[in-house]
């Protein structure tokens, strides 16, 4: 059994003279790096392809932001101008209720007067006469302000 441990102590001190002798040399160092070197070069042939193609994706992505970017004021000036339009025509509008609201109230009493007083039988060939008047004046689809064919929100002349 000695025998066998001295062989195998022989054999570890041969293993570590040849790797002082390795370490001391620097030639594995050399090899490992111009193994990493070319495994490197390979790594970059393969990737090389998926780069070019994703460079000109940014490329074409970014000029198409680029052109967004110019349009976007223009866009916010068309929308800011429309919105006021919008805006305005609503005022408009609501002025325009407001007058007619302030007719039609002021001319409601006195429209109550004159009809309670009137009951009579010509008063229904009048209301025929209005009649006849507001379906001509609904087919033409022209309002006048005399002839109280639709609400006063409703009628052409208020939405001017």
């Amino acid at each position: 059994m000695n025998t066998e441990i001295k062989k195998v102590v022989a054999r570890v001190k041969e293993a570590q003279i040849q790797l002082q002798k390795l370490v001391k040399s620097h030639d594995w160092v050399e090899e490992a790096r111009k193994y990493a070197e070319r495994q490197g070069k390979e790594v970059k042939k393969l990737f090389a392809p998926d780069v070019e193609k994703m460079k000109g994706f940014l490329e074409r992505e970014k000029k198409e932001l680029e052109r967004f970017q110019k349009q976007i004021p223009g866009e916010v000036k068309k929308f800011k101008k429309f919105v006021n339009l919008q805006n305005k025509e609503f005022e408009n509008l609501l002025n325009n209720v407001r007058k007619m609201s302030e007719t039609f109230s002021g001319k409601g009493s006195s429209r109550r007067k004159k009809i309670t007083s009137k009951k009579t039988a010509p008063r229904q060939n009048s209301n025929n006469q209005s009649r006849e008047k507001r379906t001509s004046a609904t087919s033409n689809n022209s309002c006048s302000a005399d002839i109280a064919c639709c609400p006063p929100y409703l009628s052409s002349h208020a939405l001017r």
